[in-house]
């Protein structure tokens, strides 16, 4: 039987002792230059101390190398030395079985040779038998020897292996392919003047391999190789400038498309970009790439879509990390989101389909668990991203989006978002408006104390509002379309008495805490009233309007499904048919009429803008007389501005139910 020698090569395993040779020989020298080396005495102040501790650090981190590397080199050198005893015993064997097998072969030949030629049994037979067992006996334990040598030498090489796993593991490898990078990544931490450039390296090469052709699995599996070094700015800034905007384009569709079947990526992409969103300087390539990376509001490509999911999966993903950047991304993105919805009138999640995740709702909780008020600030400085939250579904609940309403209103935007935020609820309130009105009253309602809380807190927001209705108002007065937007969004937002109490109390407290003239106080409060009183007739007009939509859907079935399909049975008007029809309508409720009690809310008058003003500013001033009228003229102003509202038009369906029996076509007569 052959006796082959070990696999492996001992001449590559030489070259790496010589290697390893080397480094030590480099690492022993740098910590005998570093234990020379010293600060010069007379450098104080913080570049000596930290000179002083780089020279440290790097004595520290140079001696762990030099003895991992001794270590390394003598647990292999005694390997190699082993290999060596093997192969020369290997060698041995194999010329022992070939000169036994000379010797027997020639013996066999002569003892069993000529008898086998003449075909008859020789005498020699039983000694060449003997002989035969002999060698077999032999090479049977020349095996058993080689099987104990190579069993020997891959349990040392087991020992080795274990050796070199216990120096490698506390310089970040595990003596493996492939762990060069996280010895590299090692060295970085510990040396953070080496250790940029070094990151910025292995980030580019993590880009590389990112972007390289194959499945969804093989991808997240080069994402898990890379995903350690995702918390290093450097790495962070080499990856995502490599990328550029068309790779994290590519990457963030992938993810939007494979819904959570590549979380490694998520992780690498959700650390990367925070880390460059959040410390990255403005201007490199990476904020370049970042900044690049935008959703088209107006593309109707279902793939801008898929590209939004995948971003807020990012944003899951960074929710609760800590991650420096991530609330700066989740405002940035978020607006992206919600420009995005508004234009095409549903949300990513909604166009993509089940199972996509709401990326809006990712911003909002990234901002939320990141406590960010000036992020929380941005996402709400626009009245169109107003529009879009207080007009959207919302099936996971408002919880979220209330918290961040009130990081705005603690935070340095707060102000701007007030101003949005009634901007907003102002948008279509006024009588001759070509918008519509979006908010929707169950939204509002459940952050209603949130949004009250922000307006109520921005007082310098709300009196310019008032002080310009007072000062243009009347009914010969014009107000700029903002202020009045402005205004009546004030009106919707004082609508429900738990959202006007803080309001209210917090102009008040700004009116008699103020400088201005009593008189110039008493107008602000009587226009404040004059808002307060149109705000509870707009209530019960958005009640009346919202049941009035409720009569007109109902109105609509039946005109579908009864009255026009009975237009060519019915006689004249009053015959029982028609009656009868007329009067099932009103029985289920499908004539199109409201049918809602009068309005009992609270009424204000300019009488109550009097009383009001003198119990406020009446004991801080010698003319009360002024006082009561600048609150008369305030609550009048005001009032003929925001004007009164009327019901609702005919709905297209009255004008047709309510259609004469002559603009009919006669009914053709039975054959």
């Amino acid at each position: 039987m052959g006796l082959p020698d070990p696999p492996g090569s001992p001449a590559a395993l030489a070259d790496v002792l010589d290697q390893l040779a080397s480094a030590g020989f480099a690492a022993g020298t740098t910590v005998h230059l570093l234990d020379a080396a010293t600060v010069d005495s007379g450098w104080q102040g913080a570049d000596a101390a930290a000179l002083t501790a780089e020279v440290a650090t790097a004595r520290t981190v140079a001696g762990e190398l030099h003895g991992a590397l001794a270590t390394a080199a003598t647990r292999l050198g005694d390997h190699r030395e082993l290999w060596l005893t093997v192969l020369t015993r290997i060698a041995d064997l194999r010329a022992d079985q070939r000169e036994q097998f000379a010797r027997a072969g020639s013996r066999l030949a002569v003892l069993v040779g000529p008898a086998w030629d003449g075909g008859v049994p020789g005498p020699g037979q039983d000694e060449a038998a003997d002989l035969s067992a002999a060698v077999a006996a032999a090479d049977a334990d020349r095996a058993a020897e080689h099987r104990a040598l190579l069993d020997d030498l891959a349990a040392d090489a087991t020992a080795v292996a274990a050796v070199l796993a216990a120096v490698a593991a506390p310089l970040g490898g595990a003596a493996g392919l492939g762990d060069a990078a996280g010895v590299t990544a090692w060295l970085a931490g510990r040396m953070p003047g080496w250790g940029d450039g070094a990151f910025a390296a292995l980030g580019r090469e993590a880009a590389v391999d990112l972007l390289r052709p194959g499945t969804a699995q093989r991808l997240d599996a080069a994402a898990a190789r890379w995903s350690g070094h995702a918390s290093s700015p450097a790495f962070a800034a080499a990856v995502v400038a490599r990328l550029g905007a068309d790779g994290l384009r590519w990457l963030l569709t992938v993810l939007g498309e494979q819904d959570g079947s590549v979380d490694a990526l998520a992780d690498l992409l959700a650390g990367a970009l925070g880390s460059v969103a959040g410390g990255a300087a403005s201007g490199s390539p990476a904020r370049r790439a970042l900044g690049d990376l935008r959703l088209a509001p107006a593309d109707p490509d279902g793939a801008v879509d898929v590209l939004a999911v995948g971003m807020g999966t990012v944003l899951s993903g960074l929710a609760g990390r800590g991650v420096s950047g991530a609330s700066a991304l989740a405002a940035s993105w978020g607006r992206q989101f919600l420009a995005r919805e508004a234009v095409q009138g549903a949300g990513a999640a909604a166009r993509v389909g089940p199972p996509a995740a709401d990326p809006v709702a990712a911003a909002l909780t990234v901002l939320r668990h990141a406590g960010d008020r000036t992020a929380a600030g941005e996402l709400l400085t626009d009245p169109a991203s107003w529009t879009t939250l207080l007009s959207r579904p919302w099936p996971g609940g408002t919880e979220d989006l209330a918290a961040v309403v009130t990081l705005a209103a603690a935070g340095p935007g707060a102000a701007t978002a007030a101003g949005a935020a009634l901007q907003s609820l102002g948008r279509g309130l006024a009588p001759d408006s070509p918008d519509k009105v979006l908010v929707d009253q169950e939204t509002l309602a459940r952050i209603g104390a949130e949004v009250s809380g922000l307006v109520a807190g921005q007082v310098g927001v709300v009196l310019p509002v008032l002080e310009a209705a007072v000062r243009d108002g009347g009914p010969e007065g014009h107000l700029h379309a903002s202020t009045d937007t402005a205004l009546r969004g004030l009106v919707l937002l004082l609508a429900e008495e738990a959202r006007s109490e803080p309001v209210v109390a917090a102009v008040h407290a700004a009116l008699t805490a103020g400088d201005a003239p009593a008189s110039s106080s008493a107008e602000l409060v009587g226009a404040t009233v004059a808002v307060q009183e149109h705000a509870q007739r707009l209530r019960y007009g958005l009640a009346y309007s919202q049941e009035h939509e409720a009569a007109v859907d109902r109105q609509l079935l039946w005109t579908l499904g009864v009255t026009v399909p009975s237009f060519f049975l019915r006689g004249p008007r009053g015959d029982p048919l028609s009656a009868g029809l007329d009067l099932a309508a009103i029985v289920v409720g499908a004539d199109g009429e409201v049918r809602m009690g009068p309005d009992t809310g609270r009424v204000r008058t300019a009488e109550d803008a009097q009383r009001v003003a003198d119990e406020l500013l009446g004991e801080e001033t010698l003319v009360p007389v002024a006082v009561a009228a600048a609150a008369r003229t305030g609550f009048a102003r005001v009032t003929a501005v925001l004007g009164s509202l009327g019901p609702p038009e005919p709905s297209l369906w009255d004008r047709l139910d309510d259609l004469r029996r002559a603009e009919l076509p006669e009914p053709r007569p039975p054959r």
